[in-house]
C-alpha cells in the first residue's frame, strides 16, 4: 500500500503522531511519504491512502490548513483518508474533525477514520505548559495511541470522532470563543506579540517561522497577518523573550515543543554569493 502522509505542526505534536503512524506503516510494508503542508506537496495520484494531522486551535483547525485542503486538486477516483487531530485537551477539539472531514469530502476523499490525540498544551502565552516529565509522559501515551490507530487502519478498521462541547462551558461560551478566534483572534493577536529586553535580535525566531510571519526590525522581531499563533517563536526562543502584550512575560513558565521536533535542521545565509550553512538545535520539518 502507497500512504501519502501530510501535516501541519507548531511545536512538533502532530508531526510526532503522523511521523509514528509513517513507522508503523513502514513496518508493515507499506511505500511512505511525510510532507509539511508548508512544502510543496504533489498530487499523488498514485496513493492508496491519504493521511492528515493537524493540531486543534480554539476547537478548530488552523486557518492554514483549512486553506490547504481546500486547494487540493479532486482525483480521478475516490481516495481513502484519515485524519487525526492533537489537543491539549481531547474534550476541547471542537468542530477541528468535522472542519477537517467535510472539506476532505467535498475533494473526493472517503475518510476512513478520524481521531483526537491528546499531546501537551503549547499555548505559553496564556497558559503554562506541563512540566518536562509530565509533558513527556502525555507524549509517550500519545505515541502508544498512535501505534494503536495506525494498527487499526491497516486492519481496516473504521473509527469517526463524535463532535462533543466542553463540560467546562456552556453551548454559548463555546460558540463565542470559537467565532471569536476564528473571525477575529487569529486576524488580529499577532499584533499583540512583543520581544523584551533580554531578546538579543538571535533571529532564530524569524528562521523558524512555518508561515514567515516574522521579520526582524531595528534588531527585534515583528509579526504579520498571516501569523497562525503556533507559538513555534515563542516556545523555541532561547531567551523566553516572546509574549503577547495582556498576557505578560513568559519567564519562569515551563515552555514546551516535541523534543524529537527539529523545525530547523540548517540555517543557510547568502554572503557575497557564498551559502554559509550554520549548524544549529533545535532543527527540520
Amino acid at each position: 500500500m502507497n500512504v501519502d502522509l501530510r501535516y501541519f505542526s507548531g511545536t512538533g505534536n502532530s508531526h510526532k503522531i503522523i511521523e509514528t503512524c509513517m513507522k508503523v506503516f513502514r513496518e508493515n510494508g507499506c511505500t511512505t511519504a511525510l510532507s509539511s503542508i508548508t512544502t510543496e506537496c504533489s498530487k499523488n495520484e498514485h496513493a492508496d491512502l491519504f493521511g492528515f494531522c493537524f493540531p486543534v486551535y480554539a476547537y478548530g483547525i488552523p486557518r492554514l490548513c483549512r486553506k490547504y485542503l481546500s486547494s487540493l486538486a479532486g482525483f480521478k477516483k475516490t481516495k481513502n483518508a484519515f485524519v487525526l487531530i492533537t489537543a491539549g485537551d481531547p474534550e476541547e477539539a471542537g468542530f477541528s474533525v468535522a472542519e477537517s472531514t467535510k472539506i476532505m469530502k467535498n475533494k473526493g476523499f472517503d475518510v476512513i477514520y478520524s481521531d483526537v490525540v491528546h499531546m501537551p498544551a503549547n499555548w505559553t502565552v496564556a497558559l503554562n505548559p506541563p512540566a518536562k516529565e509530565e509533558a513527556q509522559r502525555i507524549i509517550n501515551n500519545g505515541v502508544v495511541k498512535a501505534e494503536e490507530i495506525a494498527h487499526d487502519i491497516l486492519n481496516g478498521k473504521q473509527h469517526h470522532h463524535v463532535f462533543n462541547y466542553p463540560s467546562r462551558l456552556s453551548k454559548f461560551g463555546f460558540y463565542k470563543d470559537y467565532y471569536l478566534f476564528k473571525w477575529f483572534g487569529v486576524s488580529s493577536l499577532w499584533r499583540n506579540f512583543r520581544a523584551d529586553e533580554t531578546c538579543d535580535a538571535c533571529e532564530l525566531c524569524q528562521k523558524l517561522c512555518p508561515t514567515e510571519s516574522i521579520h526582524i526590525a531595528n534588531n527585534k522581531p515583528k509579526w504579520t497577518k498571516t501569523c497562525e499563533q503556533c507559538m513555534r517563536c515563542v516556545n523555541y526562543c532561547p531567551k523566553q523573550a516572546i509574549y503577547q502584550t495582556g498576557e505578560g512575560s513568559i519567564k519562569g513558565k515551563n515552555i514546551y515543543y516535541e523534543p524529537s521536533f527539529r523545525p530547523l535542521k540548517t540555517l543557510a545565509r547568502k554572503t557575497n554569493n557564498t551559502i554559509v550553512t550554520h549548524e544549529k538545535s533545535p532543527v527540520l520539518e
